[in-house]
């Protein structure tokens, strides 16, 4: 019992850590490239049509979310609290994606 609870410890820490050590590496180097600087000289003169796609895959998700779910659930057996959770998915994915743009578009 033990054993597994050391070796699940480690796994998650490896899957924790190794990315924050990633991500503290590449992030200066990341800010300090051209490349970044021109992407966002790219979003700021393409705003409107970014904006506009964005809203566009809002909305395809928000409408096609339930086919997918009736797909989903044709294949597997799912109870209805697992539904449930899935068309609550939909908006937890929804608000997750603007709060990113609007961050993007503030900074």
């Amino acid at each position: 019992m033990k054993k597994n609870y050391i070796r699940s410890s480690i796994i998650v820490l490896i899957q924790t850590i190794l990315p924050i050590i990633a991500l503290l590496i590449i992030t200066p180097w990341f800010i300090n490239s051209q490349t970044f600087n021109y992407l966002q000289d790219y979003l700021k003169a393409n705003q409107p049509w970014f904006l506009i796609w964005h809203g566009l895959f809002y909305l395809g998700l928000f409408f096609i979310w339930p086919i997918l779910i009736k797909k989903i659930s044709q294949h597997h057996q799912l109870t209805g609290s697992q539904l449930k959770k899935i068309s609550q998915s939909r908006w937890y994915l929804i608000i997750t994606f603007i709060l990113i743009d609007v961050l993007m578009l503030w900074s």
